[in-house]
């Protein structure tokens, strides 16, 4: 089965998915990399051109008709599991890992990196604006089959975890 990491921007799911697939010798895949290649632009132009309910349709199409492959390690953007039932959708088709990470670390994560989609034009300040949306999401990153404290996880800590976890074989 497919692992599919979830968590809010900035939890570390592409950094620590790409390790966790080569540790397991097994393909990684980014949602947000098949939704770019898809529409021929970045998420964030796109994001910045047709909105977030134009953005999320199509990541829902895309996550909905993508084969994913037995083992893959997938990293689902942050509002992935939000819309369209998708958390239930990914538990369907596989093992899901919700990376939680504290409102301060992902502020302290996401001040190093401002080329995020959903923060380009945000009015609140950016801990706010975090805070807001994690309470929001949150519980659609609970229905994850495991939940795993990230705030300062190492990739070989979370590799320890995982091997204990029901997600290999």
């Amino acid at each position: 089965m497919p692992i599919f990491l979830l968590g809010y921007m900035g939890s570390g799911k592409t950094t620590l998915g790409k390790a966790l697939a080569t540790y397991l010798k097994t393909s990684f895949v980014d949602m947000d990399a098949l939704i770019e290649k898809e529409i021929e632009m970045s998420v964030f132009d796109f994001f910045k051109i047709k909105g977030e309910a134009a953005f999320r349709n199509i990541e829902n199409i895309i996550l909905r008709n993508h084969q994913f492959k037995s083992n893959e390690i997938v990293a689902t953007g942050g509002g992935t599991p939000c819309f369209y039932n998708n958390h239930k959708f990914l538990n369907s088709l596989g093992c899901t890992i919700y990376l939680k990470v504290s409102v301060d670390e992902i502020v302290r994560r996401l001040e190093l990196n401002t080329k995020r989609p959903i923060i380009f034009d945000n009015k609140l300040t950016l801990k706010s604006f975090v805070s807001e949306q994690i309470s929001e999401r949150e519980k659609y990153y609970l229905y994850s089959n495991y939940i795993i404290e990230s705030n300062n996880i190492s990739v070989d800590l979370l590799l320890r975890q995982i091997k204990t976890l029901k997600c290999t074989h």
